[in-house]
């Protein structure tokens, strides 16, 4: 189930007993949120409204609050975050938990009780026994990214509602600064409507001057200079890393993940795989991919593979000690650029 059709189900009282939340798109988490509190008056949820957090608070507690009757109020809203054992991921700091609890309620719950479950996590585990239940047995709402055509249909229509239209360009540069984050999209969107308030035009100057690039992108210009053996340019930009007090071995462990993926983009395209099942196949973001994907297919292969291991090579020699790590990092871009 969509988050719209999710929103609508709310308002018209067809609700669930059990509902399961996947993704982590923050806007659509904070929307249904506040959906499922509208239900119910502030009188009611004032009583008859609970948040667990399943990384520090047991199950056995979370079930008797749902099996709980509501007071002076129809029914019980219990949201459970950090379900942590839904995935395979192993973390610290945590209480262990007796999932049968869960399993044994989630076949029978309490008619009064709504329970939503937020798995907030890039992937559940789909082997456990609890995951499974959770999937058969509860209403499974999709919060996560959106991509594509779908993500700019909606950039473009929140923007219509308030008066505002895009220039395509500037709406691809938004979409790649942002990595397709739509919750990164929404703050940014503040910014730019109000810089364009006079026009009501967002174009891409106001993207390129009001949204900052993640400090993987800056890297990923760097590595783009040394590519094209602009040595100058290589240089500004690693100074100004310098200038940021931003270590060079971060810097390595960056170049040495964006050249990993554009040898792998190489390898994979040239079986025939398309860019969204590359991503796929990598479990990497769409954007990050598609970004990568044009410069990819003018690239070298044997050239990629040398500054490849010899970026791996400066890693070690930084992480050993042979010599000043800033001096190592500006004679690689000598060597490459």
């Amino acid at each position: 189930m969509k988050v719209t059709e999710l929103k609508n189900n709310l308002k018209q009282g067809n609700l669930s007993n059990v509902y399961l939340i996947t993704g982590k798109e923050q806007v659509f988490i904070k929307e249904i949120q506040k959906s499922f509190k509208e239900i119910m008056s502030a009188e009611e949820r004032e009583m008859n409204f609970s948040n667990f957090d399943l990384e520090e608070v047991s199950i056995a507690d979370l079930i008797n609050e749902a099996i709980s009757a509501p007071f002076f109020g129809e029914r019980r809203l219990v949201f459970a975050q950090h379900p942590y054992f839904l995935t395979g991921e192993k973390t610290k700091n945590v209480i262990e938990q007796n999932v049968d609890l869960l399993i044994k309620y989630i076949q029978d719950p309490t008619p009064s009780t709504i329970l939503v479950i937020f798995a907030s996590y890039d992937k559940l585990d789909a082997r456990k026994k609890i995951t499974k239940q959770l999937k058969k047995l509860a209403t499974v709402v999709d919060a996560g990214q959106m991509e594509g055509p779908v993500l700019n249909r909606t950039i473009k229509a929140d923007l219509n509602k308030a008066g505002y239209e895009i220039e395509p360009a500037a709406l691809e540069l938004l979409i790649n600064k942002t990595k397709g984050n739509y919750s990164l999209i929404t703050n940014q969107l503040d910014k730019l409507k109000l810089y364009s308030l006079q026009t009501k035009k967002i174009d891409q100057t106001a993207v390129n001057e009001l949204v900052p690039q993640s400090l993987e992108d800056n890297v990923f210009d760097l590595t783009t200079q040394i590519l094209n053996k602009n040595i100058y340019k290589a240089e500004e930009l690693y100074n100004q890393f310098l200038l940021q007090k931003i270590d060079p071995i971060l810097l390595v462990a960056i170049i040495i993940s964006q050249l990993r993926l554009l040898i792998q983009i190489q390898i994979l395209s040239e079986k025939g795989l398309s860019e969204g099942t590359i991503a796929k196949n990598l479990r990497l973001n769409p954007y990050r991919v598609k970004y990568s994907y044009r410069q990819a297919k003018s690239l070298n292969r044997k050239r990629l593979q040398v500054m490849y291991s010899d970026c791996v090579n400066l890693d070690y020699q930084i992480k050993s000690g042979q010599g000043d790590k800033e001096l190592l990092f500006d004679l690689f871009i000598a060597k490459h650029a």
